[in-house]
């Protein structure tokens, strides 16, 4: 079983800049229970492969825990809010693209030091597996 971390920001960014975590730790222990969580709750449309998480935490690899005011700090968006090229479904396959740039919003939060894990979203009457 995954040992679980405090996740409040100021104890996050302590743990980093003590070297107790480091954002690929974080990201690759959340991504791995989500994965095992989702088939029961199904948070995740879609949740980035550790390829698509690379370049995010590639970023963070020589920068300082102090240098960037969310550094390593994990996040979601809904389904509905573009990550550049990855699938953008609004929970509805039907209206699938992928989308080009960020949203201004996820730019912002990755300038910040952020590490997105995609697609937290509802399911949509059209597309619920009844739960």
């Amino acid at each position: 079983m995954m040992q679980p971390f405090d996740l409040r920001l100021d104890v996050l960014a302590q743990a980093y800049r003590d070297g107790h975590l480091t954002p690929r730790d974080v990201i690759a222990t959340l991504r791995a229970r989500a994965l095992a969580l989702n088939p029961e709750f199904n948070t995740f449309i879609y949740l980035l492969s550790a390829a698509e998480l690379e370049p995010y935490l590639a970023a963070l690899d020589n920068v300082l825990p102090e240098s960037l005011p969310l550094y390593g700090v994990p996040f979601a968006i809904k389904d509905n809010i573009d990550l550049a090229g990855i699938p953008t479904t609004a929970a509805c396959p039907a209206f699938a693209y992928t989308a080009e740039q960020n949203a201004t919003i996820v730019a912002q939060l990755i300038e910040l030091g952020a590490c997105c894990m995609k697609g937290r979203g509802w399911r949509s009457a059209t597309t619920s597996s009844g739960r």
